[in-house]
C-alpha cells in the first residue's frame, strides 16, 4: 500500500482538489472578479437585515446619481453619451477571452436619460467651429463610468436585498429576475436572429399593407435608417481609428529611420512633425464626437436611398420626446425598469440632428413600436393571427430538423374529457370537448409537444409589478404547460387521440414525451429559474416543460449535431432536480454548460438502488457525492459561440470552431452508425449511450472493439451485456455480439434479437437494445429493440428458463 506518509500526501492532495473552485458558479469566480465583489459587499458590513442593506444601497444610489448629475452638467451631452459609448463596447467576441465585466452598455442608458432631460444641446455643424468652444468631455470620461457603475450596481443590489427580505413570496424571485434583466441585460438576442423575425412578422404580405397604412413605412424601412445611425457612427470612429493608426506607423517610421542613420539632430524637425500628427490623431480620437457621430434626416436619406418623407416618420416614431422628470428621476426609471429607451432609442436636439444612444435599443425597440401602432391604428387582427402561424411553424422547422423521419402534425383539433360534463368520460370516444394542439413531432417512440406563445409581456410586467407579471407569465408559461400536460395525458393514458374528424392517431408506440413552450419573448433571467416558477405556481411540479424562446430556439438548433444531443438537453433541463442545482441567466449559458459539463444532477443513490434492475446497495462514495453538489450558479459562457457567430456570418475572418458537445470520440462514432443504420430504436439508443457518464461513454465505445478482437482470435461469437439507469422508467439493457462470419448473420440476429427480449424481460428493465458487429471488419450490421413496457408474461419466463437466464 505504500508508506503512510504517501497515503498522507495522496489524501492531501485530493482534499485540495476537492477544493479548488470550478470554472463556473461562486466557486468559479477568477481573483481579479472576486476582490472587486468583496468590495462591492464591503459597504454593506454591519447591516443586520436585508431592509438595512436596501437602505444602505438607496441612498448610494441617490449620492452616487447626485455627484453623476454634477459632473456631467459642464459638457455638451451627446459628447458624454458618445465617448460613454465606446468605453463600454468590448471588443469582438473571442473564444476563450473572458468579457470585461464593466464593459456594460446599459450604462449609456442611464447617462443618455441623465443628460437627456437638460435639453439644452443646439451645438451647429461641425464646420461652424462652434465644436471648439466647448470643453472637451473625455477627460471625465473614467469618471464618468465610475459613477454610472455604481449607481447601477446600487440599484440592483437594493432590488437584490429587497428580494431576499421576502422569502415567504412566491413571486418575488422571478419578479427580481424580470426587472434585473430589464435594468442590465442588453444584445439578449443576436442581432441577425433579430433582423430575420422583424422582417418575417412584418414584412408579410397580410401585414406589411398595415405596417405602412398605419406608420406610413415598412420594416425593411425600420431597420435600414435605425442602423444607418449605427453605421454612420461606425464609419466615424473607424476613420479617426484609422488616421490615428497611421500616424503612429508613421511615427513609428520616422523614429526607425533616425536610428538607423545616427543623425538624430539633423532630422529633429521630421521627428517634431511626426509627433504633432500622432498627438493630434490622438487628441482627434475623442475630441467632441457628437456633431459627427450625429446626423439628420436629410443625411440618412441620401445614405439609404430612401425618401426624406419616410426616413422622417421612421425618426419621428423612434424618437424620445422631451421628458418631464428632473435627471435623477429618470435614471431613476431606468432603474425600475421603465425606462423610455426601450420603444424610443433616437435622441433628437434642437437642430434636428439624431443620434442614436447605441445599436442593442433599436431592433427590439422596432417590434414594440410597430405591435403598439397596429393596435391603435385598429389593424391588429391579421397580424396577431400571422404571428402566431409564424411562431408555431419556425418552432417545428427548428425542432424538426433534428429527427429525420419524423411524424409532424400541425394545428391539429382532438378531443378531451370535458370536466364540467357530469358522468363518466374514460373512453376516448365518449369525449366531448375539443381543443387544439399546436405542434406534434413523433420519431422512433418519442414525442415532443410544441405549444407556441406569442403574446407579448406588458411593459408593466418587465418593471415587476406582480400582479400583471403574473398574468403575463400564465399566458406565456403556465397556458402552454397546461396545454403540453394535457396533450402529455392523452398519449400516456389512451396510446393516442381522437382527432376532430373523428379519425384516430395511434400514438401507442410513444413511450418518452417532452414538452417544449415556445415563446417570441426574450424571458432570459425569467424561464431559467424554473424552479421559481414552480414555487409561485406556475408551472407544475413533474413533467416540467421547457420554456425557451425563439432565438434560443433557433440558437441551440444550429448547435445540436446530433438528434439525441437534444433528447438528452431536453431530458435533464426538465429534470426537476436539475432546476434547483443549476441556476443562470441565459438559456444558452445552460445549454453550453451542459456541452461542457452535462448538467448532470448525481442521483439519490437509494432510489437507483431500488429501481429495477436492482444495482445492489449504494456504495460509500455516492452519496458523499451527491451530498457534496452545491447549487451551481452558471456565468457567461457565450464567448465561443459569439466568435463563431462573428465567423459564420463573415464579421471575422479568423475560423472559429463551433461549440460542440463534450463526448468520447469512440461513443460518438458509434452513435453515428447507429443513426445511419435508421433501424428502429435508433433515438432513444444514441440518447442513452449518449447519456452515460464519462467512464460509461468510454466503455460503450471500446466494447465492440474489444468483442471483435476476440472473436478474430477464436472464431466464435462474443456478447456483452451492460445495464443503466438511475430510475424504473429509463433503466435500459445494451447487449453488444459479434458474428464471426457473415454467412451467419442472419442466424446471430435472431439469436440476439432473442436473447434480448428474454433478458429484458428477465430483469424488467423499460428497454432493451442489441448491437451486432461484424467481427471481420467491426462495422455495426444490426440494431434490435424492445421497449414494451414489461409485464407478466409466462412465454417469455419459458424462453428465460430455456436460455439459463
Amino acid at each position: 500500500m505504500g508508506s503512510k506518509s504517501a497515503r498522507h500526501a495522496h489524501r492531501k492532495k485530493a482534499r485540495e482538489r476537492r477544493g479548488r473552485p470550478s470554472d463556473n458558479g461562486v466557486g468559479g469566480q477568477t481573483p481579479g472578479r472576486f476582490s472587486a465583489l468583496t468590495e462591492r459587499l464591503a459597504v454593506y458590513r454591519g447591516c443586520e437585515t436585508f431592509q438595512e442593506a436596501a437602505a444602505v444601497a438607496r441612498s448610494r444610489l441617490a449620492e452616487s446619481l447626485d455627484e453623476l448629475v454634477r459632473l456631467v452638467e459642464p459638457y455638451d451631452p451627446w459628447d458624454v453619451v458618445d465617448l460613454l459609448l465606446v468605453r463600454c463596447t468590448p471588443p469582438p467576441a473571442v473564444a476563450g477571452r473572458q468579457p470585461d465585466p464593466e464593459a456594460i452598455v446599459a450604462l449609456v442608458d442611464l447617462v443618455a436619460l441623465i443628460v437627456r432631460p437638460r435639453d439644452t444641446r443646439t451645438a451647429s455643424a461641425p464646420s461652424s467651429g462652434a465644436t471648439d468652444k466647448r470643453p472637451q468631455a473625455s477627460p471625465v470620461i473614467e469618471e464618468v463610468h465610475r459613477l454610472a457603475l455604481r449607481c447601477l450596481r446600487s440599484g440592483t443590489d437594493a432590488i437584490a436585498f429587497e428580494t431576499a427580505a421576502m422569502p415567504a413570496d412566491a413571486l418575488a424571485r422571478i419578479r427580481a429576475g424580470a426587472v434585473l434583466r430589464e435594468v442590465t441585460l442588453r444584445n439578449a438576442v443576436y442581432p441577425h436572429m433579430l433582423r430575420a423575425t422583424l422582417r418575417a412578422l412584418f414584412g408579410h404580405p397580410d401585414v406589411a399593407g398595415d405596417c405602412q397604412a398605419v406608420l406610413g413605412f415598412t420594416v425593411d424601412d425600420a431597420i435600414s435608417v435605425l442602423e444607418a445611425c449605427s453605421r454612420l457612427r461606425a464609419d466615424v470612429w473607424g476613420r479617426r481609428t484609422r488616421e490615428a493608426a497611421d500616424a503612429a506607423r508613421m511615427a513609428a517610421f520616422v523614429e526607425d529611420a533616425v536610428r538607423a542613420s545616427g543623425m538624430d539632430a539633423r532630422f529633429e524637425g521630421q521627428r517634431w512633425v511626426a509627433r504633432e500628427r500622432l498627438r493630434d490623431a490622438v487628441s482627434a480620437m475623442s475630441a467632441n464626437p457628437a456633431d459627427e457621430v450625429s446626423t439628420t434626416v436629410a443625411e440618412l436619406s441620401e445614405y439609404t436611398g430612401i425618401s426624406p418623407e419616410t426616413v422622417g416618420a421612421v425618426v419621428d416614431a423612434f424618437v424620445l420626446p422631451p421628458l418631464q422628470q428632473s435627471p435623477r428621476e429618470a435614471a431613476g426609471l431606468m432603474l425600475a425598469s421603465r425606462s423610455p429607451l426601450r420603444m424610443k432609442p433616437l435622441l433628437r436636439d434642437a437642430a434636428g440632428r439624431v443620434l442614436l444612444v447605441h445599436d442593442a435599443l433599436h431592433l427590439p425597440a422596432i417590434r414594440e413600436v410597430f405591435e403598439q401602432r397596429l393596435k391603435d391604428g385598429g389593424r391588429w387582427d391579421a397580424y396577431s393571427k400571422h404571428r402566431g402561424a409564424y411562431l408555431e411553424d419556425a418552432a417545428a422547422e427548428l425542432l424538426e430538423r433534428h429527427f429525420p423521419g419524423a411524424a409532424v402534425y400541425k394545428g391539429f383539433e382532438y378531443f378531451v374529457p370535458d370536466p364540467k360534463k357530469t358522468g363518466s368520460q374514460t373512453d376516448p370516444r365518449q369525449f366531448t370537448k375539443c381543443v387544439e394542439g399546436d405542434v406534434l413531432l413523433v420519431a422512433d417512440g418519442i414525442a415532443v409537444i410544441v405549444e407556441a406563445k406569442a403574446v407579448a409581456l406588458d411593459p408593466r410586467s418587465r418593471a415587476g409589478e406582480s400582479m400583471k407579471l403574473r398574468r403575463d407569465l400564465t399566458r406565456i408559461v403556465t397556458d402552454a404547460a397546461s396545454q403540453a400536460q394535457r396533450l402529455r395525458e392523452r398519449i400516456e393514458s389512451d396510446g393516442g387521440v381522437r382527432l376532430r374528424d373523428n379519425t384516430w392517431l395511434d400514438l401507442s408506440q410513444v413511450r418518452e414525451v417532452h414538452s417544449v413552450a415556445v415563446s417570441l419573448e426574450d424571458l432570459s433571467g425569467v424561464v431559467t429559474i424554473t424552479s421559481e416558477l414552480v414555487r409561485a405556481g406556475l408551472l407544475p411540479a413533474e413533467n416540467l416543460p421547457w420554456t425557451v424562446s425563439l432565438y434560443d430556439l433557433r440558437a441551440i438548433s444550429e448547435l445540436v449535431e446530433r438528434p439525441a444531443e437534444l433528447i438528452v438537453y431536453l431530458r435533464r433541463r426538465t429534470d426537476p432536480e436539475t432546476t434547483q442545482r443549476f441556476g443562470a441567466i441565459d438559456e444558452l449559458d445552460l445549454f453550453l454548460y451542459f456541452y461542457d459539463n452535462g448538467l448532470y444532477v448525481e442521483p439519490d443513490p437509494k432510489q437507483v438502488a431500488q429501481a429495477p434492475p436492482r444495482f445492489g446497495p449504494p456504495g460509500v462514495a455516492a452519496p458523499r457525492r451527491r451530498g457534496a453538489k452545491r447549487i451551481e450558479i452558471i456565468t457567461s459562457r457565450t464567448e465561443r459561440l459569439d466568435a463563431w457567430y462573428r465567423h459564420h456570418l463573415g464579421l471575422a475572418k479568423d475560423p472559429v470552431p463551433k461549440p460542440a458537445l463534450a463526448a468520447d470520440p469512440a461513443v460518438l462514432a458509434l452513435i453515428d452508425e447507429i443513426s445511419a443504420l435508421g433501424a428502429p430504436g435508433w433515438l432513444p439508443v444514441t440518447a442513452m449511450l449518449l447519456e452515460g457518464s464519462v467512464k460509461e461513454q468510454r466503455r460503450f465505445g471500446t466494447v465492440a472493439k474489444t468483442l471483435c478482437h476476440k472473436t478474430l482470435a477464436d472464431g466464435h461469437g462474443h456478447q456483452m451485456t451492460l445495464l443503466s439507469g438511475t430510475r424504473r422508467t429509463n433503466t435500459t439493457m445494451l447487449v453488444w455480439m459479434t458474428v464471426p462470419h457473415p454467412a451467419l448473420h442472419n442466424l446471430m440476429q435472431t439469436r440476439l434479437q432473442h436473447y434480448v427480449t428474454a433478458r429484458k424481460h428477465q430483469l424488467q428493465v423499460a428497454c432493451a437494445a442489441g448491437l451486432l458487429f461484424d467481427a471481420g471488419n467491426g462495422k455495426l450490421t444490426a440494431l434490435v429493440f424492445d421497449n414494451r413496457p414489461p409485464t407478466p408474461d409466462p412465454v417469455l419466463d419459458q424462453d428465460t428458463g430455456g436460455l439459463g437466464l
